[in-house]
């Protein structure tokens, strides 16, 4: 075990970028990697997913990035460990995995890669992050959604909403203008809001169509709870079995009515005696 520890550090901290390593300074970051080696996978995603929010150093983020991408494959997860490894290679676009590594590992390393290269803006900067909300804030079954987000500063001129219910394989989007304020908002509509979860991640795009900024993102979106509408009640099957009973009862008294014979209106002439 000892070995396999001190092998799995070794391609870890083997970063292929300059001629010497800089030192690991984040807390969080050394933990994480501590917790990677020992095989806890769980545990090493989120110390490392904590310390993203850290202002790390070009080498750390790449240490960082690189980890939680392995431990995401580890744990099951490949979409997110591609959204980690395509954020490796912004930060770093000619990384590489030792060969070491698992083939699971490095076929959704390479699929990220892949995309990377086709993509129609090569390997972007890293996002910026920004924190949209949603009005209302408990959503419910069947009502549109407003989703606002903020990025002041008129660098981004566009914003596109990307929305699904809650296990649905595809998103559908939204894409808006921003105001001059730097302010953007987009209405999802109500036939996507559905039980139990609406996902959604924004990405905010300049006058060019490059993204700038983001929140969430395809393999991790941002999940809100969305409340079941009651049924009104002509849509519950007891009432239609209750308007069933009452017009079969209206037709056996009519047909009742028109089966007993009707009385004569005839004059009757009485003969005294």
């Amino acid at each position: 075990m000892k070995a396999l520890v001190l092998v799995l550090a070794l391609v870890l901290l083997s970063i292929p970028a300059g001629p010497a390593r800089a030192e690991i300074e984040s807390a969080l970051v050394k933990k994480g990697i501590a917790a990677y080696t020992e095989l806890d996978y769980g545990k090493a995603i989120t110390l490392l997913e904590q310390a993203r929010n850290e202002s790390l150093t070009r080498e750390e983020k790449i240490i960082t990035y690189r980890t939680l991408g392995m431990a995401y494959v580890a744990m099951g997860q490949l979409g997110p460990a591609k959204i980690d490894f395509q954020r490796l290679l912004r930060v770093e676009p000619t990384a590489t995995l030792d060969r070491s590594v698992a083939p699971k590992v490095r076929a959704v390393f390479e699929e990220a890669k892949s995309e990377a290269a086709t993509s129609v803006h090569g390997v972007a900067p890293a996002l910026a992050t920004v924190n949209p909300t949603v009005s209302p804030t408990a959503p419910r079954e069947g009502r549109p959604v407003v989703v606002r987000a903020s990025y002041p500063g008129g660098v981004a001129k566009k914003m596109v909403v990307y929305f699904r219910k809650a296990g649905d394989a595809s998103y559908s989007r939204a894409t808006v203008e921003g105001a001059p304020d730097g302010s953007f908002e987009a209405t999802v509509p109500g036939l996507a809001v559905q039980p139990p979860e609406l996902d959604y991640h924004v990405v905010l795009l300049d006058d060019g169509g490059a993204s700038i900024a983001a929140a969430g993102s395809l393999g991790a979106p941002i999940s809100v709870a969305v409340t079941r509408q009651p049924k009104p009640v002509y849509a519950k099957g007891w009432f239609w079995g209750v308007i069933g009973g009452v017009a079969a009862a209206g037709a056996i008294a009519t047909g009742l009515a028109l089966g007993l014979p009707r009385s004569s209106s005839a004059p009757v002439t009485v003969n005294p005696q």
